[in-house]
């Protein structure tokens, strides 16, 4: 299995334009072929018991609203087929004037999967 995590920020206030678009992108990802999940996350705050950053950093960090949209893959191949589609390629286009940073991509190996049931682990 891959997982992908594509990482962006926009300035507080557009929020909202990337959420919209992030809903897009996650009703067409549902029906993507090799597609076996995904998830959207938003930034809401800093831990300070975890974070390397002191006050003025994680302020500084905070200026923006942070997404995640995690996908999960089959293959490479299903995950680059939908990426190049497009779709996916407008939604981006839209985020594009209100983008901070990113959008960025990580693609990950699953090493160690814990079954949940209910969204709990077991």
């Amino acid at each position: 299995m891959i997982v992908g995590q594509t990482m962006f920020s926009v300035t507080k206030g557009t929020e909202h334009r990337a959420e919209t678009a992030l809903q897009e992108l996650a009703a067409h990802v549902g029906h993507a072929a090799g597609n076996t999940g995904h998830r959207v996350l938003r930034s809401f705050g800093m831990s300070p018991l975890a974070s390397a950053l002191h006050d003025e950093g994680r302020e500084s960090a905070l200026g923006d609203v942070h997404f995640v949209f995690e996908t999960q893959w089959e293959s490479l191949e299903t995950h680059d087929g939908f990426y190049s589609s497009d779709v996916v390629q407008r939604i981006y286009g839209t985020l594009h004037s209100i983008l901070t940073s990113g959008p960025f991509e990580v693609l990950y190996d699953s090493l160690v999967e814990q079954p949940q049931r209910d969204g709990v682990a077991i």
